[in-house]
C-alpha cells in the first residue's frame, strides 16, 4: 500500500532558510526520478493548501522557488504542534494527515528529513502521538509513498537498528523496535 500525497513539510528550525528549503525540495524531488511535487511547505494559513482535485490527479505541493525571505511560521515549534496544527485542514484539503515531514535542526547536519506518523488516541480520536525517524534528504520521498500497512514500524527499526550499530544518536522518537 502507498501513501497519497501531498505531504506537508513543516520547518521547526530556525537556523534553515528559504535556500536550504529550495534545495532540499529539489533534491526530495530528483530523488523521485523527477516525478512530482509532492511535498507542501506549511505555512500558517490553510488558504495555500493543496485542495481535493476531481480528475483523479494528486494535487502539487510546493515547487521551487519559494521566495527569499521565506520564514516559517513553525520554527521553534515542535512536531507535535506541527500534527495538532495539521489536524485542523479543512476538508477539501488534499494533503495528507496521517504522515507528514519535517525539516528540524539535525536536517542540515545529517542531511535528512523527517518522516513523521501521527497515532490517534482516545475517544474519537481527540489525543494525538507522534512518531518519526528521519531519512536522507534525496530519499523523503519514497519514505513517504511506502510507510503504509506497518512499513513505517519496519522502517523505524531499520533505523534505530543502524544508528545504534553505528554508534551515532537515535533522532527518533517512538517505541523502541526490536
Amino acid at each position: 500500500m502507498y501513501l497519497q500525497p501531498p505531504w506537508a513539510l513543516f520547518v521547526t528550525s530556525k537556523d534553515i532558510n528559504a535556500k536550504y528549503i529550495n534545495d532540499a525540495l529539489t533534491r526530495a524531488w530528483k530523488g523521485d526520478n523527477e516525478g512530482a511535487w509532492n511535498l507542501w511547505l506549511a505555512t500558517d494559513s490553510y488558504t495555500d493548501i493543496p485542495k481535493l482535485r476531481d480528475d483523479n490527479e494528486i494535487a502539487e505541493g510546493t515547487k521551487p522557488p519559494i521566495p527569499d525571505n521565506f520564514a516559517s511560521p513553525f520554527a521553534g515549534k515542535s512536531v507535535e504542534e506541527c500534527a495538532k496544527w495539521l489536524q485542523h485542514i479543512p476538508g477539501d484539503s488534499a494533503v495528507n494527515k496521517e504522515y507528514f515531514t519535517v525539516i528540524n535542526e539535525f536536517s542540515k547536519e545529517d542531511d535528512t528529513v523527517l518522516v513523521v506518523q501521527v497515532n490517534k488516541n482516545g475517544e474519537g480520536g481527540e489525543e494525538i502521538e507522534v512518531e518519526y525517524f528521519p531519512q536522507p534528504t534525496k530519499n523523503i520521498m519514497m519514505e513517504m509513498w511506502t510507510n503504509g500497512r506497518g512499513k513505517f514500524e519496519e522502517k523505524a527499526s531499520n533505523y534505530q537498528r543502524a544508528r545504534f550499530d553505528d554508534g551515532k544518536p537515535d533522532r527518533s522518537k517512538g517505541p523502541r523496535y526490536g
